[in-house]
């Protein structure tokens, strides 16, 4: 069978998986938040093992039915075409990938590059900026991903700057955040370069960005942006956001299969990133400040199946649904004195993540025994962490594919436990 004929054959098991849903309508219509004959049709579109309930979403967002089925056609066909796919058609489907991803953030599709994950896109992004110098500082916060801050302590050595961590009040609020990154602003003047997280995988606050970038902006400080848990969770504008420098998931809340990311610089600003280890003197080409060696093609190819899917159901109706599951276990436990809610209850600044811990319990040996309590009692998958500068804790995650009835369970569980 040719590709034309193999592919189109995949698009469209993918798309009757999509069409068929119960009562899907490709994301024109808002639904219900508690639909239930809509979301079990969602639910139904994933294959989650019931042996246990999975609230770790936020690690791996999985693939829908339809995606898995199109990454699995996607596999055989690279795997019979090999070096042919790779050398003579891999860059044509790679472009159409790009511009369909550049279409949905509004940007140019030069301004864009995939990578294998956020965190490689960030890790380019934060050895590359070569506007510091000598005696310059960075600020990140505690709340940003380990990976992320491990690459701004190195700037230490790698450019000889000094090297700020901020710690992120603790119950936040929209206010209270703006005003530590304000005060770190102020507190170094020299600083040229701020690592901000949109959505923390730690605590799952969602950052007021377009004003802290904005705020940078005025002090002539750069900002590199972590939205590898914001992008696909909840609608948002991103070039409302003014970030010049981005780094993205696509398996963690687009669906796609995992091994992609993308990486964003906007045009004007691609030559204060640098070429990627003296890759190539295509000193405008985005492309050349990330080097990946080869990717998994099947799961880049497969990007338009979970884009479909994903579009089909709507991503107000999903923000808005992430933030139900979310609501149905905290509204459970908010007013259990004993139970300490990391994430604000303010609509700005909460999607699907939360963190929580139970008060006084901020050590990790404890936390993680929260966690297996949680699983062998209760079968409740969370994951316990560490990082906040208050100390350890729970972060839960819902998925698509989560019920009422699981996020339920969790509350149920947590009320025991601290009764």
């Amino acid at each position: 069978m040719d590709r034309r004929n193999f592919l189109g054959l995949s698009v469209a098991a993918a798309t009757y998986g999509i069409a068929n849903l119960p009562t899907l309508t490709r994301a024109q219509e808002m639904k219900a938040v508690d639909d239930q004959q809509f979301w079990q049709g969602i639910t139904d579109q994933y294959d989650v093992t019931d042996q246990y309930i999975n609230l770790e979403a936020g690690y791996y967002g999985i693939m829908s039915k339809p995606v898995m089925r199109e990454f699995m056609k996607n596999n055989q066909y690279v795997n019979q075409n090999s070096s042919y796919y790779a050398r003579e058609l891999y860059y044509g489907d790679y472009n159409k990938i790009i511009n369909r991803l550049a279409g949905k953030l509004n940007v140019g599709n030069d301004e864009l590059a995939l990578t294998r994950n956020a965190t490689e896109a960030l890790q380019n992004l934060i050895m590359g900026y070569n506007k510091l110098k000598a005696g310059d500082s960075v600020i990140y916060a505690d709340v940003d991903y380990d990976s992320m801050q491990s690459e701004m302590r190195f700037l230490k050595t790698y450019r000889d700057v000094d090297v700020v961590k901020i710690n992120i009040p603790e119950p936040g609020t929209y206010q209270n955040i703006l005003e530590a990154y304000q005060k770190a602003l102020n507190d170094n003047p020299k600083c040229k370069l701020l690592l901000l997280t949109h959505v923390s995988n730690r605590s799952g606050v969602i950052a007021p960005v377009k004003e802290i970038v904005a705020m940078a902006k005025e002090r002539g400080v750069d900002v590199i942006l972590d939205a590898a848990h914001s992008f696909g969770q909840f609608d948002f504008d991103f070039n409302d956001l003014g970030a010049d420098f981005v780094g993205f998931n696509l398996h963690k809340w687009i669906g796609a299969p995992l091994g992609v990311g993308m990486m964003y610089i906007s045009k004007d600003r691609i030559k204060d990133i640098d070429i990627f280890h003296g890759d190539s003197t295509q000193n405008t080409d985005i492309n050349t400040r990330v080097h990946t060696g080869t990717m998994n093609f099947a799961a880049v190819l497969t990007v338009n199946a979970a884009l479909d899917f994903h579009e089909s159901i709507g991503i107000k109706n999903i923000g808005r649904r992430l933030r139900y599951l979310r609501n149905a276990w905290v509204n459970g436990v908010i007013n259990n004195d004993k139970i300490e809610v990391l994430t604000p209850q303010d609509e700005r600044m909460y999607a699907g993540i939360t963190s929580f811990r139970i008060k006084g319990k901020t050590s990790q040996a404890e936390n993680k025994e929260l966690m297996q309590l949680l699983f062998d009692k209760y079968k409740i998958f969370t994951a316990a962490k560490t990082g906040l500068n208050k100390g350890s804790y729970i972060r839960v995650t819902p998925g698509l594919y989560s019920s009422h009835n699981d996020v339920a369970a969790l509350s149920d569980a947590l009320n025991e436990i601290t009764s």
